[in-house]
């Protein structure tokens, strides 16, 4: 069984002010759990986008059940992040996964940030996949354990970014 979480959030900033939060938002003090981020790559493309592959390690404690399933105490991870910010569409998609443990749980994220330009916010629309290569029972139990604690980590993942958006924005009425 593959499990989906899906939802939307609206942000009262402008677009910059949002992606540049995106690639700003670590560390904070709601997300511990990201130990270092590297920038693997960054151009702009012949259509003026800006293209970005990030490389982040983050740990977590995995449930006794599972270390006994996998036979060790798996206590980090790696994921790849790709972006695209269109500036012309004010319009940044990403896309992540981790590139290990991928047997046991494969976790790929899609993101859409969007301008409104009439009601002068940014909508940001998220699709997370969950998967589990393990056998049939297991996999279930794996992957509504993964989405249960992912959407309880939403909010302390907003609240990072509000907490960022907010240094932004008193930076930027400082240079003014």
């Amino acid at each position: 069984m593959v499990l989906f979480h899906a939802n939307t959030h609206i942000f009262k900033n402008d677009f910059n002010s949002v992606t540049s939060v995106v690639f700003n938002k670590y560390p904070n003090p709601y997300a511990t759990h990201v130990l270092s981020i590297d920038t693997i790559s960054r151009k702009i493309d012949a259509n003026g986008n800006l293209l970005t592959t990030r490389l982040f390690r983050k740990k977590g404690k995995l449930p006794r059940w599972i270390e006994y399933i996998v036979g060790s105490r798996i206590t980090e991870s790696w994921m790849i992040e790709f972006t695209m910010v269109d500036p012309n569409k004010k319009i940044m998609k990403s896309f992540n996964r981790n590139i290990d443990h991928v047997r046991l749980l494969q976790v790929e994220e899609y993101t859409t940030y969007e301008y409104n330009e009439i009601e002068k916010h940014t909508v940001v629309n998220s699709k997370v996949k969950f998967t589990s290569g393990f056998h049939v029972g297991i996999r279930s139990k794996i992957e509504k354990m993964s989405l249960s604690r992912f959407e309880a980590g939403v909010e302390k993942s907003r609240q990072g970014m509000a907490l960022v958006m907010k240094k932004v924005e008193e930076q930027r009425k400082q240079l003014s």
